[in-house]
């Protein structure tokens, strides 16, 4: 999508800034994109999403979720279904995920509550209550790229994973959903067999030794409880399991998903509320963890996992459930402006350009502390370099791109934990500038224990200034307002608006203050007893 820079590309961001000026003497490696394509179908990174069953009101859709869905650009969604869900009910939810028909997200339903099954009189009842429901999503309410399901979240059924112990019956009734999807044509296939955590992947090969005939698609989850956050083993040791699980597919011809990954759990039961949270939240290590899950990350595209969805896109409610609190999310629930964790800007990057459909190139570093991964865009053909640096020392890294070298520069984005970008709109960061190749090698210093993405995806035809701005003066509840509007944005590849204010007019873009960023056409601002000056721009596309 089209950006106006707010920030010229010639001011770099503090982060990145440090990146060609260490003061230590580097440590040096060199990185090689070999002739081998080692994924031809990559579909991308993404989420697991909730934020449809929380249902939020429209500010927070247009200035929040929609809003950063679409500048994070995720090509692969992990959505969850309740079956006991009638049609009023998915009209209602599914409003909140009408952003993931623009963004041409690729969808794997999985069901929650599947407890409900007891209370139909039999299975086939309540398979077809749930196959009507899909067959609603996709044919009536046109969600296409619904192409994946798995008829129960991590082989729970009474309780979390009790069908791994009873796979004969998650068999029977994924082949009652087989038969009945088939028979409606619907164009999904089940995934098998979504268990969690790695101790539970010998359900993944059971279900390819006994139900492949009926099966499209095999994944699994994993959280990282079983490494802390700089053991520099991790890479390795998630690159070889999830290899085994992505080699049993390929033995079947078939593709693997992980469906659900993140950080370390901190579960604790506290005043009889059972805590699900990631363990870093709110600690000074959450700057860093979002480097382990990048890890993740590059270790699955080089073990050829056709998407990944990191759970998850937003905390929940702290009122979701009284005995039950969720904070898993790039950004917060409750607290002001749903404001973005450390992670967001890490991640984020990951989603927004590593998109599937592409292909994946085998890499190869003279550093086992330089973790990479490359992909080619099958659409639009742009490259896109991930390097994570695990040194304690700034590096300088000679990148030979090889067969995907070309004549476009790239543009540079960095994430370094030591200088953690922000904005309180969550925005992404603004790319650090570009560096053109010379003899097809990109060179570059990168910080210790940084995260940085090198990419030609992306677009300098700047979109066209937004029009007719009409502010006016008016009350609500008894409060000074300025109600704003103006004309939609006909950009084919729009993302969102960036409004800000200043008390003068005329005044630098650095002198003006930014008040919020929207999907919508329409803004209020509650905080102004005056009629200062607002200008629009194009965000980060």
């Amino acid at each position: 999508m089209k950006t106006r820079s707010i920030i010229p590309l010639i001011i770099l961001l503090s982060g990145c800034a440090q990146s060609g000026n260490q003061q230590l003497n580097p440590v040096e490696a060199s990185i090689e994109i070999k002739n081998n394509i080692i994924n031809e179908e990559f579909g991308g990174v993404g989420f697991h999403v909730f934020d449809h069953v929380h249902n939020g009101p429209q500010w927070i859709y247009e200035q929040i979720f929609a809003k950063r869905w679409r500048e994070l650009n995720p090509s692969f969604v992990r959505i969850n279904d309740d079956p006991s869900w009638d049609f009023a009910k998915i009209d209602n939810v599914s409003k909140y995920l009408e952003v993931m028909k623009g963004t041409n997200t690729e969808m794997y339903f999985t069901s929650w509550n599947t407890n409900h099954i007891k209370s139909f009189k039999n299975e086939i009842d309540y398979v077809k209550k749930e196959v009507d429901n899909l067959e609603y999503w996709k044919k009536k309410l046109g969600f296409s790229k619904i192409n994946y399901y798995c008829m129960a979240n991590e082989l729970s059924l009474d309780k979390w994973a009790s069908m791994v112990n009873d796979l004969e019956y998650f068999k029977k009734i994924h082949k009652l959903f087989y038969d009945e999807i088939n028979s409606r044509n619907l164009g999904i296939g089940l995934l098998a067999s979504d268990a969690s955590p790695f101790s539970y992947w010998h359900t993944i090969e059971w279900a390819a030794n006994n139900m492949d005939d009926i099966t499209a698609v095999y994944g699994g989850h994993h959280y990282i409880n079983d490494k802390d956050l700089f053991d520099n083993s991790f890479y390795n040791y998630f690159y070889e399991k999830v290899k085994l699980g992505t080699d049993i597919a390929r033995s079947k011809n078939k593709k693997f998903i992980v469906g659900e990954f993140g950080a370390k759990q901190n579960s604790n039961i506290i005043d009889s509320v059972n805590h699900d949270c990631n363990m870093y939240n709110n600690m000074p290590l959450e700057n860093y963890m979002g480097i382990q899950v990048a890890e993740a990350i590059t270790a699955m595209i080089n073990a050829g996992v056709y998407g990944c969805g990191y759970w998850t896109f937003a905390d929940f409610p702290s009122k979701y459930r009284s005995n039950y609190l969720n904070k898993w999310g790039l950004y917060r629930w409750e607290a002001d402006n749903h404001t973005t964790k450390p992670s967001y800007y890490c991640i984020g990057l990951l989603t927004k350009f590593f998109r599937g459909p592409s292909e994946a190139y085998e890499v190869m570093s003279s550093d086992s502390l330089i973790r990479v991964a490359a992909v080619k865009n099958k659409e639009n053909g742009s490259v896109s370099v991930v390097v994570i640096n695990r040194n304690e020392l700034p590096t300088k890294i000679r990148l030979n791109m090889g067969v995907l070298a070309g004549e476009k520069s790239f543009r540079k984005y960095l994430y370094d934990p030591a200088d953690v970008p922000f904005n309180y709109f969550g925005d992404l960061q603004d790319p650090c500038g570009k560096i053109a190749l010379r003899n097809s090698n990109l060179m570059d210093v990168i910080p210790p224990q940084s995260m940085t993405v090198y990419t030609t995806c992306y677009d300098e035809e700047p979109p066209a200034d937004v029009k007719s701005l009409k502010v006016e003066k008016g009350k609500e509840n008894g409060r000074e307002r300025a109600f704003l509007s103006w004309e939609p944005s006909d950009d084919k590849d729009f993302c969102y608006y960036r409004i800000y204010r200043s008390e003068k007019p005329d005044v630098e873009i650095s002198e003006r203050k930014q008040i919020a960023s929207t999907i919508s056409n329409k803004f209020t601002d509650i905080s102004v007893h005056n009629m200062p000056q607002y200008f629009l721009y194009h965000g980060n596309g």
